[in-house]
């Protein structure tokens, strides 16, 4: 179990390293798009039809073990790569209590941007819920919820879930001095993360993705997990995907929101450790 202990930084502790070099070859040999059907630049394709552009670019490379849609049923369930290793601070390995990868400061960190119905003003808290409770319940993780609306909500948080009334923009929105919106790196600085491990980063946020995706990796926090709905196909300005595979991250779940035929993918993104594109 050596092996994959190492290459996911810490994550996986239970994969024997046969079935380890199996998932590093899938990774190293699926193609990212599907030139053999449509040619050389066929990633630039489509990129006005979404669903036709996501039929044939960047599909699921990589499977977790214990992959989980946490949330139930609901429009803001998630699909998460092995969520009950989130409470662990140590992990054992071939025998070992090995302390290297433990969660940093405080331990388990999740934020959770944006899914609030912008007419009933009502927020959906199911993915937060039961995100915590598959770890381990209330103190087990640290969880942020965001959003722009929250500021009218006359709700209760539920127990265990921070809220702040404040949305995700890109730094090159904020000239437009929105007073409940701020960057990622405001974000963190406000809360005093610096240097925390992020293990979930949740988006659903109406398109804030393509104004953000660059500041996701440089802002003083590095998630381990980005969950995300991706809305529309990326125009050719946007290389998210390619900026995401450059900084280890592999894709562990793909599917299509259906209600809007495909025009919407909810992506499941994992950080891994350098050595294991080797």
């Amino acid at each position: 179990y050596r092996l994959a202990y190492q290459e996911s930084s810490g994550f996986f502790n239970d994969i024997p390293s046969h079935v380890w070099k199996q998932k590093k070859q899938r990774v190293q040999n699926q193609p990212k798009h599907n030139d053999e059907q449509l040619g050389l630049r066929s990633k630039f394709m489509n990129r006005n039809k979404p669903k036709s552009w996501y039929q044939h670019n960047w599909d699921a490379e990589f499977t977790c073990p214990h992959e989980r849609r946490v949330g139930g049923v609901s429009d803001g369930a998630k699909w998460i790569c092995d969520p009950h290793r989130l409470n662990k601070d140590r992990i054992d390995v071939d025998g070992i209590h090995d302390d290297t990868y433990q969660h940093s400061k405080s331990g388990c960190l999740v934020y959770s941007f944006g899914r609030g119905s912008p007419i009933t003003r009502t927020f959906d808290f199911a993915f937060e819920i039961d995100l915590l409770k598959t770890i381990g319940g209330e103190g087990t993780c640290e969880i942020h919820f965001f959003d722009h609306r929250l500021d009218t909500f006359g709700g209760h948080a539920p127990r265990g879930v921070i809220l702040h009334p404040w949305g995700l923009e890109g730094s090159t929105d904020a000239s437009k001095s929105r007073r409940n919106f701020m960057t990622l790196k405001e974000t963190i600085h406000e809360l005093n993360h610096e240097g925390r491990q992020l293990d979930i980063m949740r988006l659903d946020c109406e398109g804030c993705e393509w104004n953000t995706f660059r500041e996701w990796l440089n802002s003083g926090i590095l998630p381990r997990q980005i969950v995300v709905t991706l809305h529309g196909a990326p125009g050719n300005e946007h290389n998210i995907f390619e900026l995401l595979e450059a900084n280890n991250y592999v894709i562990f779940h793909r599917e299509a929101d259906v209600r809007y035929g495909g025009m919407w993918q909810e992506y499941g993104f994992l950080r891994l450790a350098p050595e294991f594109f080797d």
